[in-house]
């Protein structure tokens, strides 16, 4: 086990409330925060302190804040508030993406009030965090959808008609569906091998406002014939399409040759190929163009060519050098 369950040895100093099972509340137990977290998962614990408490409770971890509630509970009226924990999930890992996701949010923005931004902080996210683990399953007049990334964590299941998901199977490329469920809606479009599904994950606060987000996945049509026809529980990994460009490099092989024989400019190409084509679907070829730089071309045509030119200057009083897109 990656992280350890530790409950605090008092545990009536922080009395979690549950205003839907008050006499459940009393069975949550409150844990430490495992020192096994990563250092960025423990920014955001320091960060938050005496505003976010752990629990084990009804076979499930729940991260909440001073107000200590377990579950959501009320519609924001004066008689009945509105609160919540801040997450809910079934493995300490997935609480600590969760907290992790928080570290990149912060560091993105960038102004947030008592937040230092990590100096190590990359330009751009870790691919993995856009992957989306799907868990299906089925009864006689269902089929249940329920999905968990890093970023946003696992949402409630959304049931879908098992008459729909049959007829969409068998249908002609293109054809759409509008579905919802409990306040959540999915537009689901038929594929060549696949459905794709737009979900509207959806939070409502008792002043009127709507927040939630956007989730786009594609499942095969075999995961949802294994569901209908078995009715076995499936899990399927969507691992969205990457955000950079393919890179044909074979044109400038002699020049990346020459490269790989310098640190620096080794260290400088290799950023460049890192973060200067995320071009999501595109295809960029590079030619030789005199010294260290290059000239691309994309299958896009978006640009249509363009130069990856080497660039010398100074950082911090040193010799700096980097390489950027010209187009």
């Amino acid at each position: 086990m990656k992280h350890v369950v530790k409950p605090f040895m008092d545990q009536s100093i922080n009395q979690a409330i549950d205003r839907n099972d008050s006499q459940a509340a009393a069975t949550a137990i409150e844990l430490q925060f495992p020192k096994t977290f990563s250092r960025r998962a423990w920014r955001v614990i320091r960060y938050m302190e005496g505003a976010i408490y752990l629990y084990s409770y009804k076979g499930k971890f729940v991260a909440t804040d001073e107000s200590l509630e377990l579950t959501e509970y009320g519609d924001g009226t004066s008689d009945s508030p509105y609160g919540g924990p801040r997450w809910t999930g079934e493995s300490l890992e997935e609480l600590e993406w969760w907290l992790e996701s928080i570290a990149n949010e912060y560091d993105s923005l960038g102004d947030v009030p008592g937040w230092e931004v990590s100096r190590a902080m990359r330009s751009y996210p870790n691919e993995n965090m856009r992957n989306v683990l799907v868990s299906m399953s089925a009864d006689k007049n269902f089929v249940g959808i329920k999905t968990y990334d890093r970023q946003h964590g696992t949402r409630g299941r959304f049931l879908i008609s098992r008459t729909v998901i049959s007829t969409l199977l068998d249908a002609p490329k293109g054809t759409v569906r509008y579905e919802s469920d409990c306040g959540d809606y999915a537009m689901i479009t038929r594929l060549e091998d696949k459905l794709q599904f737009s979900f509207a994950w959806l939070n409502y606060s008792g002043d009127g406002d709507i927040k939630g987000f956007r989730q786009d996945i594609t499942i095969p049509l075999s995961k949802f014939r294994l569901v209908l026809d078995w009715s076995e529980s499936v899990k399927y990994l969507y691992i969205p399409m990457s955000s950079k460009a393919l890179i044909d490099a074979r044109p400038a092989a002699k020049t990346i040759s020459k490269i790989m024989k310098d640190k620096r400019i080794r260290q400088a190409f290799s950023k460049a190929m890192r973060d200067c084509f995320r071009w999501p679907g595109d295809t960029v070829t590079l030619y030789p163009d005199g010294g260290y730089n290059f000239f691309f071309t994309t299958a896009s045509g978006f640009p249509k060519n363009g130069g990856l030119i080497l660039h010398e200057s100074e950082r911090d009083g040193y010799p700096y050098i980097y390489y950027s897109v010209h187009t």
